[in-house]
């Protein structure tokens, strides 16, 4: 009779163990593809004085569309120079622009409401979206 209990409380633990709880999260992964609204922005003049600030005036947005091949395509007025992006992998995408023949890596960041673009500056420069 202990055999089985044993065996019963061994299995329960391994079911217990190998299930994976869901995250119901707002804030956990996320895609990058959707619309996004541009809420803040950083261009460090030099001297790690840079600071993310809030955007002013009009709001402006940035749509990341999947694409049949495995380039994305960027769209609205937010970012009007990027036309086109590859994943990488979790922390960096290829963007193509209009000004430039060749790509860049872009580092971004993304959850279920927010996404950020660092471009490749210098100093530190940024963009800061929320989901719409």
């Amino acid at each position: 009779m202990k055999k089985i209990v044993l065996l019963l409380l061994a299995v329960a633990g391994v079911i217990h163990v190998s299930c994976k709880k869901s995250d119901n999260n707002n804030d956990g992964p996320g895609e990058v593809y959707g619309k996004w609204k541009l809420t803040e922005t950083m261009f460090n003049p030099g001297f790690g004085s840079g600071e993310y600030k809030k955007v002013s005036g009009d709001a402006k947005y940035l749509t990341l569309e999947k694409s049949v091949d495995k380039a994305g395509k960027f769209s609205g007025s937010a970012v009007p120079d990027l036309y086109a992006f590859r994943i990488l992998d979790s922390l960096n995408m290829e963007v193509f622009s209009n000004n430039y023949k060749m790509p860049f890596t872009y580092r971004y960041k993304v959850s279920a409401k927010y996404l950020q673009l660092n471009p490749p500056c210098i100093e530190g420069c940024g963009y800061r979206f929320v989901r719409e």
